[in-house]
């Protein structure tokens, strides 16, 4: 029974999903005592806020939870932090779609924020993306920044590549602009993910951006 309402659950925080599968293992008595052996879930063309999430299988194990304090009306929580390993494939066209997301457009704008080192000042420019391109190892952005009543495109191509799981490095790195963008010159720069991701690879191939690794989520 537990599998089909976790099913009807997820796809209630979605507004569209093509399909989603559920699998939970373990027995009736260690689930209703509040362990989880393990989740898997597979889901394909979700949305979710406006992020077309491609193709996503995700498998948590060790799952423990207060089962028995929410069957007597107690809001759900975690017990302890629990390992979450996935596969999540990208298209280009998923990408493209997402751009009209805030939550996507509005990470592209801080990470370019971060890159320029503006992030201590409210930034005097705005930028509409359009367009995204995914090739071999390298993701371009394509869009408008508009500052002091000017209009130019703006185009920002950047290698990626993870290393120790958490360090993402976008090298080389390129801002292209006619308007003048102080920090815009920079070749390479790199994030600190924290020490709840592990991610073991992280490929771009023509068209299509895929990720596999490990986060940690804590209660």
């Amino acid at each position: 029974m537990l599998a089909p309402a976790c099913r009807v659950w997820l796809r209630s925080q979605v507004s569209h999903v093509d399909d989603i599968q559920v699998d939970i293992a373990g027995g009736s008595l260690q689930i209703l005592s509040g362990t989880i052996p393990r989740v898997a879930v597979v889901a394909e063309g979700a949305i979710y806020q406006g992020l077309s999430l491609g193709s996503i299988d995700l498998i948590a194990e060790n799952i423990r939870i207060n089962l028995p304090q929410v069957l007597k009306g107690q809001p759900l929580g975690l017990l302890e932090p629990i390992s979450v390993t996935a596969n999540v494939k990208f298209s280009e066209d998923d990408l493209q779609a997402s751009l009209a997301a805030s939550l996507l457009s509005q990470a592209i704008t801080d990470l370019f924020t971060q890159i320029l080192g503006t992030e201590s000042q409210q930034p005097d420019w705005i930028v509409e993306w359009l367009r995204v391109q995914i090739v071999p190892q390298m993701l371009i952005l394509h869009g408008n920044l508009t500052t002091e009543g000017q209009t130019a495109p703006i185009e920002i191509s950047m290698g990626i590549a993870i290393s120790d799981g958490q360090i993402l490095h976008l090298d080389p790195l390129k801002i292209t602009c006619s308007i003048d963008l102080p920090g815009s010159n920079i070749t390479s720069h790199s994030i600190d993910l924290g020490d709840d991701v592990n991610i073991t690879q992280l490929q771009l191939t023509v068209g299509e951006l895929l990720c596999r690794g490990g986060i940690l989520v804590n209660p």
